[in-house]
């Protein structure tokens, strides 16, 4: 494993290692602090105002990610992620202070929140589209395979941290640890050379939001992809988020069996993107390693519900996190390549908010039927409807003549077959539909 990570980091540069540690440290803060404000909140206000953070910090990110997708693509990506993060680090530093001296009051909370959503809404994109900025193109698959350890490493490691400076200590030492974490993290964004984005615009931003946002509807294989991806989500974020709690206590197991669930679940993330997903992917090629990787997300949440044991819940997130690495990186690699860089953080944030607002219909989706069924019942019904929806994946348009081509080939891909929607010049060439 360590010829693998050598190989794998070898030739791509000191800029992406302050990336790698700006990503485990961004992910870390953000989910030590994310235990902190749920935690203090709940013990403080109560469900109900936890359910209140949560609707405004989802709405508020749904609003902004669009908003701001084009000064991914105006300025420099690293920029972007150092003053986005310093924005957070301050927000931070105000809740931080709110708890020290006692003051709770859930508005004013998710004022001071919401600046660090915003903040976040410009750093997410720019995180998931840098490496492509910063490494070329045969090197991307390494590089964002790193990047995805990086981060699970930090998904790992956060809880745990956050959880234990809670037990051990108090809300308010959390949040300053939180505070602390989000400030280096946007010292080690800041030692990324700046490179000079590629936008050929030099309109309104408004006008640049319209044309990531109409160039991403009008390609049909990114619509149809995007539309796939919205209905995985909506089934699968309340099976890794709300029902898992339910589930384990719906077997009478202790907390420690929905810690060592996520834990196994982040684990098989940091494996499959470490070594497993390029193994999966050379062995199977691109489209048959996607379409069996999801299925098999699916086929394990069926499992899941039907599990009475807790080590079997384990195992099937173990697996879980494995196969869903194998999607991420087939997705996210060509994707990223084929969109011109000018347009990159636009698609990027569209992407994003997709994910959010699947992310918020599956939870109300399975909270109704919730009302009705037993949880393992609701659990296997939208393992289920997962499967159903993968097996819809050859009927993207395109689909398995793009997974095909090679990283030089995808390079640029989107503006080639569509050079209108970018503003580049039309080129001789005979589109794959």
């Amino acid at each position: 494993m360590s010829f693998s990570l050598a190989h794998k980091w070898h030739g791509l540069g000191p800029a992406f290692s302050f990336l790698l540690l700006n990503d485990i440290l961004a992910v870390l803060s953000l989910t030590t602090g994310n235990v902190a404000i749920s935690w203090w909140i709940v013990t403080t206000g109560g469900a109900a105002d936890l359910s209140i953070f949560g609707i405004s910090a989802a709405l508020t990110m749904l609003l902004a990610l669009p908003l701001l997708s084009a000064h991914g693509d105006r300025f420099p990506k690293s920029r972007i992620m150092a003053w986005g993060l310093l924005a957070a680090a301050i927000t931070a530093l105000g809740l931080a202070l709110m708890a020290s001296i006692g003051y709770y009051r859930i508005w004013p909370i998710i004022l001071v929140y919401s600046i660090d959503v915003i903040a976040f809404s410009m750093v997410l994109p720019a995180v998931s589209s840098i490496a492509a900025d910063l490494t070329p193109p045969d090197r991307l698959s390494d590089a964002l395979s790193l990047q995805k350890s990086a981060q699970s490493l930090g998904r790992l490691a956060g809880p745990v941290v956050g959880g234990a400076i809670v037990a051990l200590s108090n809300v308010a030492f959390a949040l300053w640890v939180y505070t602390a974490l989000l400030f280096i993290a946007a010292l080690s964004a800041f030692a990324i050379a700046p490179i000079k984005p590629a936008s050929k615009q030099s309109g309104h931003w408004s006008a640049e939001v319209r044309a990531g946002l109409t160039a991403k509807w009008k390609i049909p294989i990114d619509r149809n992809w995007t539309i796939y991806a919205f209905f995985c989500m909506a089934f699968l974020s309340p099976a890794l988020g709300m029902l898992l709690p339910l589930k384990v206590h719906s077997l009478h197991l202790g907390a420690n069996w929905l810690g060592a669930t996520e834990a196994a679940l982040g684990l098989g993330m940091l494996l499959g993107a470490f070594w497993g997903a390029a193994k999966a992917i050379h062995w199977q090629g691109r489209f048959k390693a996607s379409l069996l990787a999801i299925s098999t997300v699916a086929l394990c949440l069926m499992g899941v519900a039907l599990s009475q044991q807790g080590w079997m819940l384990t195992l099937g997130f173990g697996i879980t996190g494995f196969v869903m690495s194998i999607s991420q990186l087939v997705g996210q690699t060509h994707r990223q390549l084929a969109v011109p860089d000018h347009f990159r953080s636009r698609f990027s944030s569209v992407n994003f908010m997709v994910m959010n607002l699947s992310a918020m219909l599956g939870p109300a989706i399975a909270g109704a039927a919730l009302g009705v069924f037993e949880v393992s019942t609701v659990y296997a019904a939208f393992g289920f409807a997962l499967l159903l929806v993968s097996i819809s994946f050859p009927l993207v348009p395109g689909i398995q003549h793009f997974l095909s081509l090679d990283h030089n080939e995808v390079k640029g891909w989107y503006g080639k077959q569509h050079p209108e929607l970018f503003g580049l010049a039309p080129q001789k060439q005979q589109e794959t539909r």
